[in-house]
């Protein structure tokens, strides 16, 4: 258990928050407090393959290039598509940011929970954003386009997961993750039009057959609560659900040095920023991940094993994939 927690079992949350001395520190404090405190058996899931590699963070300089991570032996590769629409054909780019991540759980964890590739998005868009924790309002600065236009990338890109461990082949190469997805439509007068408008809701969507096969055999399971809180920035998000995935599967503690971290998380201002900047999400995720044994050092981040952030007793059971009747 971190620190934070151990003195909120021995202060109490009135103790520690006289003790802190900035506002980040009360925030932590508060969701240390709601996790420890608070009764939470509700799972979210997410393919193996993201918790390994990040999508960018932000969009990058040639959106429409594919964006490429290594994280070791495995590689994502994200091909951006298009959407050919009458007279014309629009390059979409690739996902980024903290609502693809966020659209990206949403997806799978429903996949997950239901065991079926058909996704209910709710009766209204407004209804969805708030399934996701978002806000709902309109205009220039609003949900509604940035929403739309992340869940588009998504569906047009097609993704590549490759495990380069001796002969072995691609798991899962130019697949792409929904087989549809009409939250636009082709009467627009400009690329940004596309995104601000939009046509009639499309309750369901469906995931691909072979996306969803691969997701029942290789999901992770992750703390909604601590999604939540996590949600507005995607370098946290990326760190929660990485720990996720390494921490319970380790035998002995190890240290991930800070160039190979650049690798998965990436970093456009070099180690010593990418170093610093998580150090500070660190202890956001600690905070809603308590059994997480992270310390950061002058090399790296050391990683010890740990307890899954999920209890056992929480997480759905797979079924093995579905077969087709002959």
């Amino acid at each position: 258990m971190a620190e934070l927690h151990r003195q909120l079992l021995l202060k109490g949350l009135d103790g520690v928050l006289a003790e802190t001395e900035t506002p980040a520190d009360r925030r932590r404090a508060q969701w240390a407090h709601e996790i420890l405190t608070t009764e939470h058996d509700a799972v979210n899931y997410l393919h193996s393959g993201f918790c390994q590699a990040a999508l960018p963070h932000r969009e990058p300089k040639n959106p429409t290039e594919p964006w490429v991570r290594r994280n070791g032996s495995y590689q994502l590769v994200i091909r951006p598509g298009i959407l050919p629409l009458r007279d014309k054909v629009v390059e979409i780019g690739v996902p980024y940011g903290t609502k693809a991540r966020l659209i990206m759980i949403y997806f799978q964890t429903e996949a997950v929970r239901q065991r079926s590739h058909i996704i209910d998005l709710g009766p209204t868009m407004a209804c969805w954003l708030k399934k996701m924790g978002l806000g709902t309002s309109g205009g220039p600065r609003g949900t509604y386009a940035p929403v739309r236009e992340q869940a588009l990338r998504i569906a047009r890109s097609e993704f590549t997961m490759r495990f380069e461990r001796g002969a072995q082949e691609a798991r899962l190469a130019d697949q792409r993750i929904v087989d549809g997805m009409d939250l636009w439509k082709d009467d627009f007068n400009d690329r940004d039009d596309l995104f601000r408008t939009g046509g009639e809701w499309v309750r369901h969507i469906k995931l691909s057959d072979v996306f969803f096969d691969h997701l029942m055999e290789h999901s992770v399971p992750l703390s909604e609560e601590a999604i939540a809180k996590l949600k507005q920035s995607s370098l946290a998000l990326d760190l929660y659900v990485w720990l996720t995935y390494r921490l319970h599967a380790l035998k002995k503690e190890v240290t991930i040095p800070w160039h190979a971290l650049a690798e998965h998380f990436g970093s456009e201002s070099g180690h010593r920023q990418l170093a610093f900047r998580l150090k500070e999400v660190l202890r956001d995720v600690i905070a809603v991940y308590p059994e997480a044994d992270v310390e950061p050092s002058g090399r790296g981040l050391l990683l010890r094993p740990s307890k899954p952030s999920v209890p056992v007793s929480s997480v759905v059971v797979h079924l093995p994939p579905r077969t087709t009747d002959a």
